[in-house]
């Protein structure tokens, strides 16, 4: 048995795998000033087209969310392709986008958007790009900034006004949309996000946030730990396993944890990854559901050849992690394995695995024995 949590994690000054997950100084600041050109150069765009439009000035409100909120985003394990990226949601009040049917409101709004960041893409020197959901602004090599957008409740526009950048949401996640283009026919409560070619879909991007708090808040950060290393596995191997999204490794490290229930979370991280790696094969066969919205599936991006590849890589790192924690002795194979698994940002330190310990507590584990005294044949002296 080896002990491989301090290679994952470490409070002190040693290296771990976890650290070496961290963005720098430079990855921060490069998202965040990033970030702010395009704050700017959006709310002086909707000032102008609002006031041409209708009169009034609307400025959008922006909201980070996805990774960078969470505080689950890793450095890219292969750089290019791999970016680290940036959610912020721009929201406008709902009754800013109804002057037309649905599917022209969104046009529009994309229209807005696009043209504003393409001119801040040529000043920048960046590159713009079309998403369904979304335009993406490539910052650098190895780094983009998403700008999703959003309609939302007068009402609850100006709670979010009042609170500015107080709060931060997730990642959007898309709901079922409204064959029919009209307002009415759209849910009038929630959060709507813009889609290309689909007009609105309800997504209500606070939910999943509320609910990743709550769970960190259960669980402790050991469960924002386990989602970063899954993560990690899952950046290491890609492209096999580009189907498998963030959040639905994150939902099943978090269905996992309720599984096993909270007095029974392993203390270790290595052992509290096992215990998720032990059940993440069956998790993905699926159906996973999202924990706000039981009717929303959130593995739909994995078509059946891609979860046939991600059951099966995720039963290797099963049985490569049981192999580590619960059989091997030996330190230098246990780095070798979890290079394996995760790539070479495992720390190269044996002195960080700790297999004494490990064997004395494999040996405490099992009831004590009496075994018979042997028997003693009668001597006779010479």
């Amino acid at each position: 048995m080896a002990n491989v949590a301090k290679l994952l994690h470490s409070n002190g000054d040693a290296p771990s795998f976890l650290k070496n997950l961290q963005l720098d100084d430079n990855g921060h600041s490069e998202l965040k000033a990033a970030r702010a050109k395009v704050r700017r150069c959006l709310r002086a765009e909707f000032a102008k087209a609002s006031k041409a439009e209708f009169g009034v000035t609307v400025q959008p409100r922006f909201f980070t969310q996805g990774s960078y909120a969470y505080k689950t985003i890793n450095e890219p394990a292969w750089t290019p392709p791999q970016q680290k990226d940036l959610d912020d949601g721009a929201y406008l009040p709902m009754t800013f986008v109804q002057g037309a049917k649905p599917s022209v409101a969104a046009a529009a709004f994309f229209t807005v958007v696009d043209r504003a960041l393409q001119e801040l893409a040529k000043t920048e020197g960046w590159k713009f790009v079309r998403k369904p959901t979304c335009a993406r602004l490539i910052i650098s090599n190895d780094a983009h900034i998403d700008v999703p957008l959003y309609a939302i409740p007068d009402a609850q526009f100006m709670l979010l006004e009042k609170a500015l950048q107080a709060r931060t949401f997730d990642g959007a996640l898309d709901a079922r949309a409204d064959s029919i283009d009209r307002w009415d026919a759209l849910p009038s409560d929630c959060v709507l996000l813009a889609h290309r070619e689909e007009g609105w879909k309800a997504s209500d991007p606070r939910k999943i946030h509320d609910w990743f708090v709550d769970a960190v808040e259960l669980y402790g950060e050991r469960l924002r730990r386990v989602c970063r290393y899954l993560k990690a596995w899952r950046d290491h191997n890609r492209p096999h396993l580009d189907g498998v999204s963030s959040i639905l490794l994150m939902v099943c490290a978090w269905e996992a944890f309720e599984d096993l229930g909270r007095p029974n979370v392993p203390d270790r991280d290595d052992k509290a990854l096992l215990s998720v790696a032990e059940r993440l094969p069956r998790l993905l066969a699926g159906p996973v559901c999202s924990p706000t919205d039981p009717d929303e599936k959130i593995c739909a991006r994995l078509d059946d050849d891609d979860r046939r590849v991600a059951v099966q890589m995720a039963g290797q790192l099963q049985a490569t992690l049981t192999e580590i924690v619960e059989k091997c002795f030996d330190p230098n194979e246990a780095v070798r394995q979890l290079n394996g698994l995760f790539g070479d940002r495992i720390p190269d330190r044996i002195d960080l695995v700790d297999v004494t310990k490990a064997a004395h507590a494999e040996v405490r584990s099992h009831p004590v024995r009496i075994a018979a005294a042997p028997e003693v044949g009668k001597s006779v002296s010479a």
